[in-house]
């Protein structure tokens, strides 16, 4: 065609072979049905209950186990996220590097770490809180950045239900940090300060969080044998160009992409293809 730049058409083309396999649409019933859908909730939901209950009793477990100065109270908060900031500047390499699943573990190995170091902790020994605390944010923020990068795998391509597994990935977190903080809260020995809210804060911040990671390598578990992602249902392909346009496969459904409109346009169904006369 007269004004054509060189080397359109066969770019044309490639990017009409790119889209030829296409991912089948997925709706909120279709991830009830997957199985990964499940594995990814269960480690985001460990992944937040580690986080959010080493925050709220952190400032618990340094005032009335280790009788620490109140002005730690805030610092120690800090020293979590500021390393669990720079932890998050590094996430993107190390995924590249050795991947979700293994960046995870190595999340998981650091909490579990601090949940050790800080259930040793006496008071003559709580400045190593800030050592602790370090661990603590660098294994919470390792796990929270893959765990939601995991969830973004998993949903690929299929964003028209992404809303849906975001909202259903929350749910499950506010759900289980309401319950575990309502357990946590009724089991308490006392209603007043006494000898025994020491030991108490002490077994909660250092049991929990490791419990709940535990679970989460559980989980993890179970991913590996597997590539996230992946669906139950099958990549659905289309024919070769006919004619300026491409038809597709899938129960002669009369599914039409045409060449001579924009090639980002989605599918229209029943559209007659373009016949070129030129």
């Amino acid at each position: 065609m007269v004004g054509e730049e060189p080397g359109s058409s066969e770019n044309l083309v490639s990017t009409i072979e790119a889209s030829m396999l296409q991912k089948t649409l997925m709706t909120w019933k279709c991830w009830l049905k997957e199985f990964q859908f499940y594995q990814i909730a269960l480690i985001y939901m460990c992944t937040r209950l580690f986080v959010n209950v080493s925050q709220i009793y952190l400032p618990l477990y340094i005032t009335e186990t280790l009788q620490m100065e109140k002005d730690n109270v805030a610092v120690m908060p800090l020293v979590v996220y500021v390393s669990g900031f720079f932890t998050s500047l590094v996430m993107r390499p190390i995924n590249k590097k050795i991947g979700r699943k293994a960046t995870y573990l190595v999340g998981i190995v650091f909490g579990v770490s601090a949940c050790v170091w800080m259930y040793f902790l006496t008071e003559s020994t709580s400045k190593q809180t800030y050592g602790a605390a370090v661990l603590l944010g660098i294994g919470g923020s390792t796990m929270l950045v893959t765990s939601l990068s995991m969830t973004a795998d998993m949903i690929g391509e299929n964003t028209e239900s992404g809303g849906f597994v975001y909202g259903s990935m929350s749910f499950t977190d506010k759900l289980s940090n309401g319950l575990a903080v309502t357990l946590i809260q009724f089991l308490h020995p006392c209603t007043a300060c006494c000898p025994h809210c020491n030991a108490y804060y002490r077994t909660i911040l250092a049991f929990v969080p490791a419990g709940v990671a535990v679970v989460a390598f559980i989980g993890l578990l179970t991913l590996i044998p597997t590539q996230i992602g992946t669906r139950k249902k099958h990549l659905r392909r289309l024919e070769p160009i006919v004619n300026g346009a491409v038809k597709s496969q899938e129960n002669n459904s009369n599914i039409y992409y045409d060449t001579e409109d924009d090639v980002k346009q989605p599918l229209l169904r029943k559209k007659t293809p373009s016949i070129n006369n030129s």
